[in-house]
């Protein structure tokens, strides 16, 4: 490779001496966990208090759903470095939170609005929700926590399941799950399937519908048990289900909900029926179920699936590449380089200006464009690479373009142009060095691993001061940046050798 030998070294060190800046002043000082803080302030390096996940933002938490990046982290240096040391930490956070801190089902104290606080030592809960689990795209290090705890993964994903699914029939499942909810039949339970946009008591957004599928899929493949892809998939599709013939784009959730809060308590239903549909003309089907709401990090999710489960992981490769497409086919723009907002049926919102103040925003609230960022150029290239397909292909190289990138150039062998001009915020975005190993790993050409070296000094140079990564005036622990250098020099160092997928950033 025409790499400089000494530069993936300097990728390495970067990386972990930020990580050995956190080991040392972000570890629970009390000495009880082997939890980590939050944050720390940049200038003083003492703890301080940041709230990944709606919980207290007076109290000084430690987030261990919000910091899969820094466990990730940790895991990849020890797989590139061999010093044990990082890994060890890792899992000795993963053990701990699955065997000191679950309900009696094994259900983790984490995620949204649940954290630890280090100061008071104990669970905390947001004031303002029940006592309740949510994951919405976290997608934990399952791989991770299996080594570390293999009955407490198993019994952890399994309580997920339990809390969350309200009807197993037609999995109505709610994104709060409730606390020491009464066991069930789980796995063994009776599938019907049935019809989507069915009115049911939970909300079933797909930001926290992937979780319990990628959940359930990672269980199948760690334990080698079928019944939970099973279900996986189940889920999986209720979302495809919703996709309207000759468009392609899935809904947000695949059922209704009557309790949902439309404009506070005094009015409650489809929330999108109350606020937008009397916006529509006729022949629309207006539910929250048809809004087209774009979730990159959602079909990255399949996309990881797939490649972890090989063959069994077919089906989720192939609805994230169907879900791509249409996204692209249906609604992407190129001029301004971006998703126009419609209803799955490919009906435009953009323009539509709300008459009522509810969930989507204050009366006045004016539909606009969804930019077509880094997160975008990510999934495209991830999903050309787990599929070959030259649409995809196409659709990374509209969107690098649009954010100033250059030409990425052609998947058969046409080269790159001239990339990344000397501004713009992609120039130093963390996805964007995922994108282009993406795109590496699908060519084996150097060329890409160039740019996102480019990506990295850039990086560095803009956020790296005093040997750690900074964001306005805070280091944070779950900070993505030393994660995608450390996967940068893996590829730069060894052309066959990857570092375990990361999707979630």
């Amino acid at each position: 490779m025409s790499i400089a030998r000494g530069r993936s070294g300097e990728l390495v060190r970067a990386a972990a001496d930020h990580a050995d800046y956190l080991l040392k002043r972000a570890a629970d000082r009390t000495g009880r966990t082997p939890l980590f803080v939050n944050a720390l302030d940049s200038d003083s390096g003492e703890p301080a208090r940041h709230d990944y996940d709606h919980v207290n933002k007076t109290a000084m938490l430690s987030s261990p759903a919000s910091q899969q990046n820094w466990l990730r982290t940790l895991a990849a240096l020890t797989a590139i470095t061999g010093q044990s040391g990082y890994r060890d930490t890792a899992e000795n956070v993963c053990r701990y939170m699955l065997r000191e801190q679950t309900d009696r089902n094994g259900l983790v104290y984490w995620g949204g609005h649940t954290a630890y606080d280090l100061e008071e030592q104990q669970a905390a809960f947001a004031a303002d929700k029940a006592l309740v689990h949510e994951l919405k795209c976290h997608y934990p290090d399952y791989e991770l926590m299996w080594t570390a705890d293999r009955a407490g993964t198993k019994r952890y994903i399994e309580a997920v399941w339990n809390a969350h699914i309200i009807d197993w029939t037609n999995l109505d499942f709610n994104r709060h799950g409730p606390y020491d909810a009464p066991h069930g039949a789980l796995w063994a339970n009776g599938y019907e399937g049935k019809g989507v946009f069915f009115w049911g008591s939970g909300l079933t957004f797909v930001n926290a519908g992937s979780d319990l599928y990628y959940g359930a899929a990672m269980l199948a493949k760690l334990s080698g048990e079928a019944a939970p892809l099973d279900w996986a998939e189940r889920l999986a599709e209720r979302y495809v289900e919703t996709r309207r013939s000759g468009v392609g784009i899935s809904g947000y959730q695949f059922s209704q909900s009557a309790s949902a809060w439309c404009d506070g308590p005094a009015v409650r239903g489809d929330r999108a029926q109350y606020q937008l549909a009397p916006l529509i003309p006729e022949g629309h089907t207006v539910y929250e179920s048809t809004l087209f709401k774009p979730r990159p990090a959602v079909q990255r999710c399949q996309l990881a699936i797939g490649e972890a489960l090989g063959a069994q992981g077919g089906r989720f490769r192939q609805w994230s590449c169907e879900e791509m497409a249409a996204w692209g086919r249906a609604a992407y723009r190129s001029a301004d380089n971006s998703f126009v907002p419609m209803l799955t049926d490919g009906w435009s919102l953009e323009g539509v200006t709300l008459d009522r103040k509810g969930y989507f925003g204050p009366k006045g609230t004016v539909f606009k464009a969804i930019p077509a960022g880094a997160e975008f150029f990510w999934m495209y290239a991830m999903g050309y690479r787990l599929s070959g397909d030259p649409f995809l292909w196409t659709m990374a190289k509209n969107i690098a373009s649009g954010l100033g990138l250059g030409d990425i150039g052609e998947p058969d062998g046409g080269m790159p142009g001239d990339m990344l001009p000397g501004s713009g915020l992609a120039a130093a975005d963390h996805r964007i060095i995922f994108g282009m190993l993406e795109l590496y790993k699908a060519t084996g050409r150097d060329a890409y691993i160039r740019i996102a070296d480019q990506v990295a000094d850039r990086l560095l140079a803009s956020r790296y001061h005093k040997r750690r990564f900074e964001t306005k005036g805070r280091v944070l622990i779950n900070d993505p940046a030393p994660l995608a250098l450390l996967h940068l020099a893996a590829a730069q160092s060894d052309a066959g050798h990857y570092l375990p997928c990361v999707f979630q950033t």
